[in-house]
């Protein structure tokens, strides 16, 4: 059996074994709400965004990944809300994980340039199984269509709490954010299986280079590095990256993964490296960006293909609105 199809197996008994596994983005600051949901509203008015995700094309029907957001500053009373709606598919099976979430998010003005946001995150879950598109062991010796084993596995419905905070001034920002605080159900055999408490933190420090104009003619050249840190249970994984930022145009570098890190012997932590480019169309409040992770893990680039991922975000917002102050230091890719 060749190695790719071999992974193509294996993929739905981790992703049945690995309940509490979550969907994850390589420009996961183009999905703020769902990294932090005190990021809501992190914008001048309107934001809307979309992200899909491609990971490891290679491998027959491995993950794909889709979501859309809105969310909305509203400046007036300090806060921020908006929605999310996500969906995850993985294996031959079609273990298909759809997420839809609401998030708010409160503003505590510390200086001028500085804040901190808080914010809460309520999201309905509803993880199901195609068992028609597999064979189970008592069809081979019945002869049926259809498994008893599999009618035993049912989908699942689920609500998963979470919450964030964060800071954030013009020059660098640190955030936390922590998901399954009420530890839901998410067992398809019914089981009683809570998930896991998933904690995250992220940061990182913008040195601007050149800044010239203002508002919406602002044109800057900066430099930005950062770092995505992630656990739940004995699991952990570690992104450290670095943009380029100059006028319209975004390069960035990631590497995924923790090189001195061991779960067991022979099976280490790397996972992959990231090539980033976005444009931004100030003027227009558009932005479009592209990602590719090379893989190197195990698995290989060969066999997996690597993964791509798109986003497009776009703002909406008054003109009175787009000359207010919204501090953001992060990147926006």
């Amino acid at each position: 059996m060749r190695l790719k199809h071999l992974y193509s197996y294996l993929i739905l008994f981790t992703s049945l074994m690995y309940k509490a596994q979550d969907p994850q983005f390589t420009q996961f600051y183009a999905n703020t709400m769902y990294l932090n949901p005190a990021f809501t509203g992190l914008t001048y008015e309107h934001r809307f965004a979309i992200a899909l995700r491609n990971q490891w094309p290679g491998i027959k029907r491995t993950y794909q990944t889709g979501m859309f957001s809105y969310d909305y500053n509203l400046s007036d009373l300090n806060s921020g809300i908006g929605g999310f709606v996500m969906q995850d598919i993985a294996g031959t099976s079609r273990l298909t994980h759809t997420q839809g979430g609401l998030s708010y998010a409160y503003r505590f003005k510390t200086s001028k340039n500085s804040e901190v946001r808080a914010g809460l995150q309520v999201a309905m879950n509803q993880k199901r199984l195609d068992y028609t598109k597999l064979i189970f062991n008592d069809q081979f010796i019945s002869g049926a269509n259809v498994s008893q084993d599999a009618l035993q596995i049912e989908r699942v419905n689920y609500v998963d709490i979470g919450a964030g905070a964060v800071y954030n001034t013009t020059n660098f920002w640190v955030g936390v954010a922590a998901k399954h605080l009420n530890q839901p159900n998410a067992s398809l055999i019914a089981n009683v299986e809570p998930l896991p408490v998933y904690f995250n933190v992220h940061g990182g420090y913008r040195y601007i280079i050149t800044a010239r104009g203002s508002g919406k003619t602002k044109l800057e050249e900066f430099v930005s590095a950062s770092v995505h840190y992630r656990h739940e249970l004995k699991y952990d994984q570690l992104d450290i990256g670095a943009y380029y930022f100059k006028d319209f145009i975004q390069f960035g570098l990631w590497y995924r993964g923790l090189p001195y890190k061991r779960y067991k012997p022979g099976f280490g932590s790397r996972e992959s490296i990231s090539i980033l480019v976005g444009i931004e169309i100030p003027d227009r409040f558009f932005k479009i960006g592209y990602s590719y992770d090379l893989t190197v893990s195990r698995l290989g680039v060969n066999n997996s293909q690597g993964a791509h991922e798109i986003t497009l975000v776009y703002e909406v917002a008054k003109k009175k609105k787009r000359n207010k102050r919204v501090v953001v230091s992060c990147p926006k890719f």
